[in-house]
Parts: C-alpha cells; sequence; structure tokens
C-alpha cells in the first residue's frame, strides 16, 4: 500500500494586488505555513474526507472541485486528509488569510496525480490547480496565489499567461507580518469593482505596480522601499475611489504612520482586514513599529519566507 503526501506553501502578496486583474504584474511571497493532503489506499466504500483546520463546507465544495479537474482515481478506493492548520491562529481559531485555499488546491492536485504516476509534471500541477481553483471561486481572482503555492519563493506573476519570474530577496530589506484579527473577503471587493466605474486612480495603480515590480527585479532594498511608498499611496486613493474598503480593519491608521516615517505598509491581497506587511532597512525602526501596530490590537506573526513550492512524497506501508 502506498501512502502519497502532498503539500504546498500559503503566500502573501507584496504589490500588485487588483492590479494584476488589468495584466499588470503582481510580486508575491512564499511562506512557510504550508497546507498538506495525504491520500491513503482504504477498502471503503464511500469517499473518506477528514479535514484539519478549515473544516466544513468549505473543504468538500474545493475537494469536488479538484476531484472533477483532475478526474484521475477512483474516490472511493482512497481516504483523504486535507490539512490546513497551518493557516489557523491557535488561539482564536480564526482563518488568516495567508492563501489556504490556493495551498490546498496545489497539494490536493500534487498528490492525486502523484498517485497515478511517480513523474509528475510541476506544470500539470499548476494548469490544473489554476482551473480548478478558479472554478472554486467562480471566476474571481488572478491566480497569482496558485502560483505562489505551486513555485515557492518571491516570484512576480503576469496575467493572462500565468507568467511567473522568480525574483530574489534583496539583502538588509527587512519585513514583518501583522494580522489583523479580522477575516476578509476577497471576492466582495472584486465583485464591487467589477460593479462600478473605472477611475483614474486604477490606471495609476497599475502603473506603480509596474514600477515596483521593475524595483523587486532589482533586488535592492532602498528601491523596493521608494517604490512601494508610492505604490501604497496610489493604492490608497484607488481604495477610496472605488470603495474597496482596502484599508479597513486598522491598516488606515498603520500606513499613514508608515509613510510619514519612512517605512512601508500595506494590506497584503483585497485588505479589507487579514494580513498586513511592514518593510523597512532599519530593523530598529521596524521592531517600533511593530510595537505600535501591536498596541493597536494587531499580532505580529511568526512567518518567514518558503523557498520550496509544491513537494510530494510516496511510502510503502
Amino acid at each position: 500500500m502506498t501512502i502519497v503526501t502532498a503539500s504546498a506553501p500559503g503566500k502573501v502578496v507584496l504589490t500588485g494586488e487588483y492590479a494584476v486583474l488589468d495584466g499588470s504584474p503582481a510580486v508575491s511571497m512564499a511562506i512557510n505555513r504550508r497546507a498538506v493532503a495525504t491520500l491513503t489506499p482504504t477498502d471503503g466504500n464511500e469517499v473518506a474526507v477528514r479535514s484539519i483546520g478549515l473544516a466544513g463546507r468549505y473543504d468538500t465544495n474545493l475537494f469536488d472541485c479538484v476531484v472533477k479537474a483532475t478526474n484521475l482515481v477512483r474516490t472511493d478506493e482512497f481516504s483523504f486528509a486535507l490539512d490546513t492548520g497551518a493557516f489557523v491562529d491557535t488561539a482564536s481559531e480564526v482563518k488568516l488569510g495567508i492563501g489556504s485555499s490556493a495551498a490546498l488546491t496545489v497539494a490536493l492536485v500534487a498528490a492525486l496525480l502523484a498517485g497515478e504516476s511517480d513523474n509528475v509534471d510541476v506544470a500539470e500541477i499548476a494548469a490544473i490547480a489554476h482551473r480548478t481553483h478558479r472554478d472554486f471561486q467562480q471566476g474571481v481572482g488572478s491566480g497569482v496565489d496558485i502560483a505562489t503555492s505551486v513555485a515557492g519563493g518571491l516570484i512576480e506573476f503576469s496575467m493572462p499567461e500565468n507568467r511567473v519570474t522568480r525574483l530574489t530577496w534583496p539583502d538588509g530589506l527587512r519585513f514583518a507580518l501583522l494580522w489583523s484579527g479580522v477575516v476578509a473577503s476577497t471576492r466582495e471587493r472584486i465583485d464591487r469593482l467589477n460593479a462600478g466605474d473605472m477611475k483614474h486612480s486604477r490606471a495609476r495603480l497599475s502603473e506603480e505596480a509596474t514600477a515596483c515590480a521593475g524595483a523587486w527585479k532589482s533586488a535592492e532594498a532602498d528601491a523596493v522601499i521608494v517604490a512601494c511608498r508610492n505604490y501604497v499611496d496610489a493604492l490608497m486613493t484607488f481604495s477610496v475611489d472605488h470603495e474597496l474598503g482596502i484599508f479597513e480593519a486598522g491598516h488606515q491608521a498603520l500606513a499613514e504612520h508608515a509613510l510619514a516615517e519612512g517605512l512601508v505598509y500595506k494590506p497584503c491581497g483585497a485588505g479589507g482586514g487579514d494580513v498586513g506587511i511592514a518593510m523597512a532597512t532599519d530593523s530598529v525602526q521596524l521592531d517600533a513599529f511593530v510595537t505600535r501596530a501591536e498596541a493597536a490590537g494587531f499580532k505580529q506573526l511568526d512567518i518567514e519566507p518558503d523557498g520550496s513550492g509544491v513537494q510530494q512524497t510516496r511510502e510503502s506501508d
């Protein structure tokens, strides 16, 4: 009996959220919180799915989408363990908003493919996961989260080709991830954006996202700080113009303080809650900012970059 296990990392979008939907590049970082999918052969007659972390209807719908898309294994011949516990705050049991559904999609696709073959093509995992996750989200989203979970590390991503370029983290650039404690809805904000009129700030956001991508490619910390500060300013205007509330749940006060002090702070992804990132070249300055954020009710997450993308193992029992 062969037990197949696959895992994939979560992500935080550093720059380019929303702008990526208009064809501009986004920059995203894989993090060391991983979703794990395990397939164990069984003699049972029913599909047995056990969820750890984000249990219930969420996992059931995602599981059904992935199985339908792969159509490779007889699901009644396996039991499935879907573990997204690393994406939940242990104290409050609240989802952190760091790419759990994408990571689980990639891990489950990889496990199902590995159940059929010893040699699995990463490009095939990516293609199926992109299609499946988009179906799961009913067409909403760019795919940057899937691309990050597949590739790992720091990447630049752009639509519609799902093009991925690997980047190097700049020497001397320090960061802290801060959780707001508030769960936010990506779909709600994208629906609101699509339903409204396009304002000039949307074009400016795309311009600043492109500039940010260039700064990240330079791998120079000071250039990234300057470009990201301009991007945050554009994102604030974009949010107000399109009534998206990206900087709600305490992000606004932190972002304004960071701009005044020469740091960078911004929500990661859709905003309105979930996680934000602070970046600086001065560790003392960054520590002081984190202390301020914690006093405002944010929680610093013990998270590091993850250079590994999707991984699979096969173990004979």
